[in-house]
């Protein structure tokens, strides 16, 4: 029997001591295997393969706590990992079905904006087309 898989989509450094504890608690008294992701957003006129650390440092940075925290807390080793797309909610699902992630844990971070409406979020393109059980963590709204 495979192990479950739970993958964790980390915007920002604020977002990764909550979104990691909520995908270790829903991953307690199982094997699960733990993946820390982090997309970077490459605009159009950037080719996504530019060899440039300045694009990647701050997912790295991210990324780092995540794997630290985990560790530190929950005593449970995680993956991490990170790529470059033009779109953050194609990028995650596409690494859900890639992993055959069981659960995919994400945080809404930004009130509703008449472009979110018009175009959607990251958050409502994961949960239309996630492939897998989707936990979105919303903040209260005084800490969004």
């Amino acid at each position: 029997m495979a192990k479950t898989k739970v993958l964790v989509a980390l915007r920002d450094v604020q977002s990764v001591e909550s979104l990691v504890a909520l995908a270790c608690q829903v991953s307690s008294g199982m094997e699960a295997e733990l993946t820390a992701l982090h997309v970077v957003e490459i605009p159009m006129a950037t080719p996504i393969e530019a060899d440039d650390e300045v694009l990647d440092y701050p997912g790295h940075e991210i990324l780092e706590h995540a794997r630290k925290y985990a560790a530190e807390h929950f005593s449970r080793p995680m993956a991490v990992k990170l790529l470059r797309a033009r779109q953050a909610g194609e990028a995650i699902v596409g690494e859900a079905s890639e992993q055959g992630a069981d659960s995919l844990v994400v945080g809404y971070h930004q009130p509703h904006t008449l472009g979110e409406i018009l175009l959607g979020s990251t958050v409502q393109y994961v949960v239309r087309h996630a492939p897998c059980r989707v936990i979105v963590q919303i903040p209260p709204p005084h800490h969004r």
